[in-house]
């Protein structure tokens, strides 16, 4: 089956939340095992997915493994995500000294390994694979005050950063096709601190020429409230917008047009992690309904849900889609 036919072939409203972290409770293991090792992250993602059944499955998320394939030293603890501890390329020679890593090896490697055991496992589901967006890539290569100096203080050796990283990128995101992956979802965090119009020129453009270059459909994803450049994320030619909390779906479900997906956006913080069921509920009925008139809709969390979220949270968010029939 093609993706959409797998993503609605329950006739129900679609769940996917953005979860890895809070199956760490299912398998006993650490965060660290699981961003280290491909078989004891497949083995907490098919937990996962026996537990929730969820309409697309997410593997980890990890906004430092590509940063690290290029060198950079990471954070690396127990139970918490990973991080970049230093931003050393701050001019176009240091850039220079970077080249194209391959998926294969590094710390990439396990989520190409991840990304096969899904694809082996998980016929019926699509499979969901991460990957950086280039101007966050830029920011961790750089540090992300610097990059947006740069965005007027040196504007060309942004650009030389934004085209190295859209290329790694890219390399990184033909390995996670090729390994089985249905889907890609760019993460791009950073994006939420441009204008529409510095959105265009240092993200937009670059996430455009990924899209162009990938098979598979491409979902976009910006932590923050991204409603002001909203516009400028669907020009990228993605096929649907992943977003946060802060973002009013019902207010700007018009302006998406009916051919791209809209996924979100309970409050994976306050309210699933920790929040009480109800509140759940509550949040849950109040998306879907007001989201009732648009079959592009896929009811997920705004962000990455915390590790110690209640798995009952998670839970009420999918007895709840459930009970609602496409266009019901």
């Amino acid at each position: 089956m093609v993706f959409h036919e797998k993503l609605f072939k329950r006739g129900t409203v679609p769940v996917a939340p953005l979860m890895g972290l809070p199956g760490i409770h299912l398998t006993y293991t650490t965060v660290k095992e699981n961003l280290e090792n491909a078989e004891v992250q497949f083995e907490t993602i098919k937990k996962l997915k026996e537990r929730f059944e969820p309409d697309i499955v997410f593997p980890f998320m990890d906004l430092s493994v590509e940063a690290e394939a290029l060198g950079l030293e990471i954070k690396k603890p127990d139970n918490e995500s990973f991080s970049v501890k230093e931003h050393p390329i701050k001019s176009i020679e240091a850039l220079k000294q970077l080249s194209i890593p391959d998926p294969n090896s590094t710390r990439l490697s396990v989520f190409v390994e991840t990304i096969k055991k899904m694809r082996q496992e998980f016929t019926d589901t699509p499979n969901a694979a991460y990957i950086i967006g280039p101007y966050s890539l830029a920011g961790l290569l750089s540090g992300t005050e610097n990059t947006a100096m740069n965005t007027i203080m040196q504007p060309e050796f942004l650009h030389e950063s934004l085209k190295f990283a859209t290329k790694v990128i890219e390399v990184y995101g033909n390995a996670l096709i090729e390994a089985g992956a249905d889907c890609i979802c760019i993460l791009e965090p950073a994006g939420s601190l441009l204008s529409p119009q510095m959105f265009e020129e240092f993200a937009g453009n670059y996430i455009k020429e990924l899209k162009q270059s990938w098979s598979s459909p491409v979902f976009l994803h910006i932590c923050g409230n991204t409603t002001n450049i909203i516009p400028k994320m669907l020009e990228t030619g993605c096929d649907g917008l992943s977003l946060d909390t802060h973002v009013d779906l019902i207010s700007i479900k018009e302006n998406i047009p009916v051919n791209k997906l809209i996924i979100g956006n309970i409050n994976p913080v306050a309210t699933i992690a920790y929040g009480s069921k109800e509140d759940v509920e509550k949040e849950a009925n109040a998306l879907i309904e007001g989201m009732r008139d648009r079959k592009n809709f896929v009811l997920s969390s705004g962000c990455d849900i915390p590790a110690d979220a209640k798995l009952d949270n998670i839970q009420a968010m999918f007895d709840v889609a459930r009970k609602y029939d496409i266009g019901g």
